[in-house]
Formats: C-alpha cells, sequence, structure tokens
C-alpha cells in the first residue's frame, strides 16, 4: 500500500504534455500574398533566416499560416505543395476570397477556394471543380488564374493524356453561390503554342 501511495504522488508531480500542440512558428518569419485591404497576408516561418530571403529551402519552411495583420495574428494554417514549398495566394479585390494551387504529387495540383464570413476563412467544396475533356487521362494541373470579381474565379486545367491524344488546355470560371456551390461557365479551349 506504502508503494502504491508513493507511485502516485510521483506520478502526480511529473508534468503531463498537452495532448495536442500546436505547431509553433520558427524564429525567422516573412509575410508575403497580401491581401487587396491589407489586413491579411500568408506568413512563412523558419527556424533560420535562410541564405537567400526570395527563394527559401522548402525544407528549411516550419509553418505557413494566414495571418491577420498588422498583429500577425494566426488566423489558419495553409496547404503546402507536397514538395514543402507555400502555395501562391490568389486574392479576390474585396480580400474576402482567395484561391491557392496546390500540388498533391507530381501529377496532380487542384484550386482551393476560401471565403470569409466574419473574422473567419471557410474552405469551399472545389471537388468536381474540372472540365470533362474526355480520353484517357495521365496527369491534370486545375489552377487559378485570377479573380474576374468577387466569387468568380478564372481557372486554367491542364491536361495531359496517355498515348498519342495531344494535351489540352482549357480556361473557365467558376462562379461561386452564396452557400459556397460553385457552377462552370465561360468554357473555352486555350490554342497550344505549337499551333
Amino acid at each position: 500500500m506504502r508503494e502504491a501511495l508513493v507511485l502516485v504522488l510521483v506520478v502526480g508531480l511529473c508534468p503531463v504534455a498537452p495532448l495536442v500542440a500546436e505547431e509553433q512558428p520558427g524564429n525567422w518569419e516573412t509575410v508575403t500574398n497580401v491581401s487587396p485591404d491589407k489586413k491579411f497576408g500568408m506568413r512563412i516561418s523558419c527556424l533560420t533566416e535562410p541564405e537567400d530571403p526570395k527563394n527559401i529551402k522548402p525544407d528549411s519552411i516550419t509553418a505557413v499560416d494566414l495571418v491577420l495583420l498588422p498583429s500577425k495574428r494566426r488566423v489558419m494554417g495553409l496547404p503546402q505543395n507536397y514538395s514543402g514549398t507555400p502555395a501562391k495566394i490568389f486574392w479576390a479585390q474585396d480580400s474576402k476570397w482567395f484561391a491557392l494551387s496546390v500540388s498533391e504529387g507530381p501529377r496532380v495540383t487542384d484550386t482551393e477556394v476560401y471565403h470569409r464570413g466574419g473574422d473567419q476563412f471557410e474552405k469551399l467544396d472545389t471537388e468536381g471543380m474540372t472540365v470533362d475533356v474526355g480520353g484517357n487521362v495521365k496527369n491534370q494541373y486545375i489552377e487559378p488564374v485570377q479573380w474576374l470579381k468577387p466569387a468568380v474565379l478564372v481557372v486554367t486545367q491542364l491536361t495531359v493524356f496517355r498515348g498519342d491524344k495531344a494535351d489540352s488546355t482549357v480556361q473557365f470560371n467558376a462562379r461561386f453561390e452564396q452557400d459556397g456551390r460553385f457552377r462552370v461557365t465561360n468554357k473555352k479551349k486555350v490554342p497550344d503554342k505549337k499551333e
């Protein structure tokens, strides 16, 4: 009984680590991709200052976050490409919408879209934000180009096919509704530079 009491006392004195630890930013940081209203930006954190701050090596990045400016308070974590590089933010003119091009591997790139209501950004469901071009698809790269206006994003889709079929590049608009759903409009084939 006495041994059990000592064990309880010793265990009770040991510090307990939190169950969920938030990733801590590094010792060096830079803010890029600032919103048009200058209220938000992408903070890239590293343990040490990179040799070339304009060309940060992915393995030195400890966190990529959307932050509120000028306080740099973290709003949310942002995805990184499979290579570890931060994705570029494409802001709408009203700073309530942004899009990212995120590579999930060497053969797939998708576009993520976020919308702000109040102080929070919500990730919208962009599953299926593609144009059917037929054929046996090998690689597909769906990337934002620009916002025509709030809720209307211009997107480019490059599709690489297996076999002899030539690559296909299509540009289209993704028009988002108030409920977050979207519809594809204004599809047009982009001619091959060789044509």
